[in-house]
């Protein structure tokens, strides 16, 4: 015969439950209040020494190199999408697979505004972070 154990019931009254929320809530404000008067006291030394200048920061010539190759990037797999769109579209068409064709003129749509998006996403960023 299989003998069970007994376990006693756990206290899950509404009063425990609630006490053990303010326990975590407090817990979880002190641990919040000391990591804010660490952060305070860090960027306090932190930005002791800071000076304005107008030349371009450390690296911005990197951060360029890397979004032109990005645009790059971005482009060619634009011209690819519609290459592909392109070709599906045409080769649905003439083997009389009409919803292929639909989808391929899908794609190199979404292709060529792909294209037109990151065409004119300079002109966009350059003319919102104008100083005038």
């Amino acid at each position: 015969m299989r003998s069970t154990i007994h376990h006693p019931p756990r206290e899950t009254s509404p009063r425990s439950r609630s006490a053990q929320l303010r326990r975590v809530i407090w817990r979880v404000g002190h641990i919040a209040a000391t990591a804010l008067i660490a952060l305070v006291f860090s960027a306090h030394a932190a930005f002791a020494d800071v000076s304005v200048s107008a030349s371009a920061p450390p690296g911005s010539a990197g951060l360029q190199d890397l979004l032109n190759w990005t645009m790059y990037g971005g482009a060619m797999a634009c011209a690819g999408t519609a290459i592909f769109g392109f070709a599906k579209m045409g080769l649905s068409h003439q083997n009389q697979s009409y919803s292929g064709a639909n989808h391929g003129k899908a794609v190199a749509m979404l292709g060529l505004v792909g294209a037109l998006g990151l065409g004119l996403t300079p002109t966009i960023i350059n003319g919102l972070t104008a100083i005038h």
